[in-house]
C-alpha cells in the first residue's frame, strides 16, 4: 500500500488526519525526529510532538530516548492486531448496551441509501442473508466486487443467477451475458445494480461510483417479485437470441409461479380450442 493510501485507511479507522500523516511518514523514514516527521507529513512544528506522543500512547509508534528524541512506527501487523482487538471490544460493548435498552426498533419496509460504497455494502448484506435464491443483474465491475459474498452464499447451497449485458467474470450458479465489452456498453447505458434474495429483500440502484449514487432497499415482496420478473425477462430474451433453453432456470428463479402459469395457459388454450367450430369439408 502506498503512503497516499495509508493515510485515508487510517483516518477511516479513527485516527486523526495528522496522526495518519505522521504514521505514514514514519513508515517511509524512521527513526525520525519530530522536526523531520513534521516536514515530511506537513504538520506544523507546534503540533507534531503532540501528534507523535498520541501515536506512542495508543501503541502505534515507539519513542526512542535521546537528544533529540526520535520516533519509529510500530510494526503494521502489531497496529492491525491492536485495532482489531479494540474494535471487537467496542462492538461487544455496543451489543451489551443495546440489549440493556430493551427495545426493538421497527424496520421500514423500504429505505434509501446514498453513495457507491454504501450501496455495495447493502448488496453484500442482502447476499449474506439469502436463504435459498439470489437474483442479480449488474455490470462486471460491481459483480466482481460482490463475488466473495456470492461464493459464500453458494457454499450455503444458495442458488444464484446473474445477468449482464457485458461480459461477466466466472460466477457461481447460472450466469447469462451477451458478452459485450463493458466500455462499449457504458457509451449508452449507465451502471445499475439489482439484487434480490428469496423473493423478499431487494436492492435496486445506481452504481456509477459517485457520491450521488442512490438505491432503494426493500422488504416488500411485490417489489422483489417485479425485480426478479424483469431479470427473468432479460434472460428469456437473451436465450431466445442465443437459442438457449431457459426453462430450467426460469423454474428455479420464479418457483411454482412458472408451473401455475403453464397450467392456466394450457387451460385457456383448451377452452379456446373447444369454442372453435370445426371446419367443414369441401
Amino acid at each position: 500500500m502506498a503512503e497516499s493510501e495509508v493515510i485515508p485507511a487510517l483516518v477511516s479507522l479513527g485516527f486523526s488526519l495528522n496522526e495518519s500523516r505522521a504514521y505514514a511518514a514514519l513508515l517511509v523514514e524512521a527513526p525520525a525526529t519530530g522536526y523531520e516527521v513534521g516536514v515530511r507529513a506537513q504538520i506544523p512544528r507546534s503540533a507534531v510532538y503532540g501528534v507523535l506522543r498520541r501515536l506512542v500512547k495508543v501503541g502505534a509508534a515507539r519513542s526512542i530516548a535521546g537528544t533529540p528524541e526520535r520516533f519509529a512506527p510500530a510494526p503494521s501487523d502489531d497496529v492491525l492486531a491492536l485495532l482489531r482487538k479494540r474494535f471487537d471490544a467496542s462492538t461487544e460493548a455496543l451489543a451489551e448496551a443495546v440489549k440493556k435498552i430493551d427495545a426493538k426498533p421497527s424496520e421500514p419496509d423500504a429505505f434509501s441509501v446514498r453513495g457507491y460504497e454504501r450501496i455495495l455494502e447493502e448488496a453484500e448484506h442482502i447476499l449474506r442473508g439469502a436463504g435459498h435464491r439470489v437474483v442479480i443483474s449488474g455490470w462486471p465491475r460491481e459483480v466482481s466486487l460482490l463475488l466473495p459474498e456470492m461464493r459464500r452464499a453458494a457454499k450455503r447451497k444458495v442458488y444464484i443467477v446473474t445477468f449482464s449485458h457485458a461480459e461477466l467474470p466466472q460466477t457461481p450458479g447460472d450466469s447469462f451475458s451477451y458478452g459485450l465489452p463493458e466500455g462499449g456498453v457504458e457509451s449508452f447505458w449507465k451502471h445499475r445494480l439489482v439484487v434480490v434474495a428469496d423473493d423478499r429483500r431487494s436492492l435496486i440502484g445506481a452504481t456509477e461510483k459517485l457520491d450521488t449514487d442512490s438505491a432503494v432497499v426493500s422488504e416488500t415482496r411485490a417489489i422483489a417479485e417485479l425485480a426478479t420478473s424483469q431479470v427473468a425477462l432479460d434472460i428469456t430474451l437473451l436465450c431466445q437470441r442465443q437459442k438457449r433453453d431457459a426453462e430450467a432456470v426460469m423454474a428455479r428463479m420464479l418457483g411454482d409461479r412458472v408451473g401455475r402459469l403453464d397450467t392456466l395457459l394450457s387451460s385457456a388454450d383448451a377452452k379456446a380450442e373447444a369454442k372453435t367450430p370445426p371446419k367443414g369439408k369441401g
